[in-house]
């Protein structure tokens, strides 16, 4: 019975981090508004300007698979040419580690629901009390996700760690990297979000139930997992849509 409720929370604390990371984008691209296009039009002269429009607008934005299909579409109208192009690509995956970097150097070293809780109230007393005005909602929705983004975290951590003392995970560290690969890219596929993936393995990683190579293998996975979205959207297009996606698996 314990170990069903340790899955229940697992999938729980999935489920609560999605729904913190949908409300924060759904903020985000609200809150700032044409910023990603403005960014476009000015920003990519060169290489180097393209790789931080691409840092910048993934995190603004916090989704490299947005603003990857907004660089194919681009691409593909004939606004954007190759070498831009795989700059602000390049720039998405290194935006995109944000959520993990704020997880790993925030959400084990303080007690969550101090963290999660109060920005949650705050939120849903902003969506209530400031509903007609649709900045303050934004922000108030904002507020909401991050705090969901962390209660969804402390729910994954305890139910691992929980977990962690009914199996024994030591028997699978002799496998093959590649196994450990195909797995996080097989996770990444199922909760459609690298920083969900991130934040099940950086609990798994602190809670000592894997090893820090099996987690950097899961890692490499996660990455590759979250490309497969960019190439399905590459199907059917121009060369350069197909190129662009096969550069970002790359």
């Amino acid at each position: 019975m314990l170990q069903e409720f340790q899955i229940i929370s697992l999938l729980a604390g999935v489920g609560i981090f999605l729904f913190g990371m949908f409300e924060l984008e759904e903020s985000l691209k609200k809150i700032s508004g044409g910023t990603f296009r403005r960014l476009i039009r000015k920003f990519t002269s060169n290489w180097l300007r393209s790789v931080l429009t691409g840092i910048v607008s993934t995190a603004v934005l916090q989704s490299s698979s947005a603003v990857t299909l907004m660089v194919l579409a681009f691409a593909g109208a004939g606004l954007l040419g190759m070498e831009n192009s795989i700059g602000i690509v390049m720039g998405s995956n290194l935006g995109t580690t944000l959520t993990s970097w704020v997880v790993a150097l925030v959400g084990f070293k303080l007690k969550i629901e101090l963290l999660a809780l109060p920005f949650i109230g705050l939120g849903g007393l902003g969506l209530i009390f400031f509903g007609k005005s649709t900045r303050a909602t934004n922000i108030s929705r904002f507020m909401v996700g991050f705090g969901f983004l962390f209660l969804g975290l402390d729910y994954m951590k305890s139910s691992i760690e929980g977990l962690a003392y009914q199996y024994d995970l030591s028997a699978f560290q002799h496998w093959p990297g590649i196994a450990f690969i195909g797995i996080g890219i097989v996770l990444t596929a199922l909760v459609q979000s690298s920083s969900a993936a991130m934040a099940i393995i950086l609990s798994a990683l602190y809670s000592q139930v894997i090893s820090f190579n099996m987690a950097a293998y899961f890692v490499i996975g996660t990455n590759l997992g979250t490309t497969v979205t960019v190439l399905i959207g590459s199907l059917g297009g121009q060369v350069i849509k197909k190129q662009i996606a096969l550069s970002h698996l790359l």
